[in-house]
């Protein structure tokens, strides 16, 4: 199984997703992360993937405000469509609001969101690792 993880190029967000490519290794699944700085403006195919995993932070509490870099990844995937999608955001209040903007980005590009959940730190990642692969292997 392949999955692709796209996330901002924050220091945080960058280690988050380190720890999340580390977790689906552990389950013998291949894992490849993109940021906006290590794609460098090509575009990204999801063709060989899969399951597609974004993982990002917000601002704002009552209008949460997605980094403008995860919709310019999402814009410049290609064959997102039909493909099994999901979100994950960092806890913090107003985050409901964030994962449902969010999820609304992934669901613009075709990709089918079938799990969502907010992260507090890189532990959270074990328990998740299970229910992804059980999503990406169902047919």
């Amino acid at each position: 199984m392949r999955v692709l993880i796209l996330h901002p190029s924050t220091p945080k967000m960058t280690k988050l997703a380190t720890e999340f490519k580390g977790e689906f290794e552990k389950a013998n699944c291949r894992a490849d992360t993109v940021s906006e700085d290590s794609a460098a403006g090509n575009p990204i195919t999801a063709a060989p993937y899969d399951l597609v995993c974004v993982l990002s932070s917000f601002k704002g509490l009552w209008r949460p405000i997605i980094p403008i870099e995860i919709d310019n990844l999402l814009k410049r995937c290609t064959r997102l469509q039909g493909k099994k999608g999901a979100a994950f955001l960092t806890s913090r209040p107003g985050s409901n609001k964030a994962l449902k903007f969010l999820m609304h980005l992934m669901e613009a590009q075709g990709m089918l969101v079938e799990d969502f959940a907010t992260i507090r730190s890189g532990r959270d990642f074990a328990g998740l690792i299970p229910r992804l692969v059980r999503i990406a292997e169902r047919k």
